[in-house]
């Protein structure tokens, strides 16, 4: 069950000082707080309460300060797919496409060299399947060795980047005790949700045997089990070595590493497989580290599937 943490109000005082004066402000003027109501689909979700609180009083602080015409609702921070809402950095809310995606398509480019990108499933020949682009794609993290926020904050980057070189949105729905499994089911009760989220875990060789030696990290999706519709993914996972990976997050630019095996196996949960080139980020040995043509066009195919309502 996803559960909150409630450092994040000692983080939020550390990161946005201005919060704190804003309160003084009001308290001194004696005008109050304004409630925000969380939309219904966020309010069923069993999440972390705390920084979802946290998250309404500082977008209800901003709009005390600016005036409410320039009011931006919680509901379009959390599609916008963007998990720094959680302490008001780097939010840049933008417009709801008017074709029902939660994000605009992302442009895309001309194909490369075939042997630069791979599908792991296609519908038809270069037609990938895909996850449903007007649903936001929720995820959730598995934390047993305590990485903490240093663990939290590189999740969220390279979520972001994902998010911006597909067009897909993605919501952080908290901390879960669920362990790794391979059969994990689709739908589970704990998480009230039509399908069950991502789940990205913080493992070790003795929870998923398969890391260790011979991998990092694993990744990948899961479909749809509804008969007569198209093949869609609707969750997946991604199992983290914590022993080899955790510690780059505390070295001078070991964060860019731990980005590149996370961007890696978050493009495996959205369908991409190993290109038969090794000069691409999706390649079995993570090729330079960071996107090229090859995944930047695989991530852009796989933003742009059909919407399914």
């Amino acid at each position: 069950m996803p559960t909150g943490g409630d450092d994040e109000l000692a983080r939020l005082a550390r990161e946005v000082p201005a919060v704190a004066e804003l309160l003084d402000e009001h308290a001194a003027a004696g005008t109050t707080v304004p409630v925000i109501e969380i939309p219904s689909s966020a309010d069923r979700q069993r999440g972390p309460r705390t920084p979802l609180l946290v998250g309404l009083l500082l977008v209800a602080l901003l709009a005390l300060k600016l005036g409410w015409p320039q009011l931006v609702t919680f509901a379009d921070y959390l599609v916008n797919g963007d998990p720094t809402f959680r302490v008001g950095v780097g939010v840049s809310p933008v417009p709801t496409p008017a074709d029902g995606r939660k994000r605009a398509a992302v442009p895309l480019p001309d194909p490369p060299d075939h042997d630069s990108y791979a599908f792991m499933e296609e519908v038809d020949t270069g037609v990938p399947v895909t996850f449903d682009p007007c649903s936001a794609i929720h995820y959730v993290v598995h934390d047993p060795h305590d990485v903490g926020e240093a663990g939290r904050d590189a999740i969220t980057r390279a979520v972001a980047e994902v998010s911006e070189a597909t067009g897909l949105a993605f919501v952080f729905d908290g901390y879960t005790d669920e362990k790794p499994s391979p059969t994990r089911s689709l739908r589970m009760p704990q998480y009230e949700r039509q399908w069950a989220p991502v789940l990205i875990a913080w493992s070790d060789s003795t929870e998923t045997p398969r890391l260790g030696k011979d991998a990092i990290g694993l990744g990948g999706p899961r479909a749809s089990d509804r008969p007569g519709t198209r093949r869609t993914w609707v969750t997946g996972g991604i199992q983290l070595d914590t022993p080899a990976l955790a510690p780059w997050l505390h070295r001078v630019g070991g964060a860019d590493y731990v980005n590149s095996v996370l961007v890696h196996e978050l493009g495996h949960v959205l369908g991409a497989t190993h290109p038969v080139a090794d000069d691409q980020l999706m390649s079995a040995s993570n090729g330079p580290g960071t996107l090229q043509d090859g995944d930047r066009y695989a991530f852009a195919k796989l933003g742009s599937g059909p919407c399914l309502r």
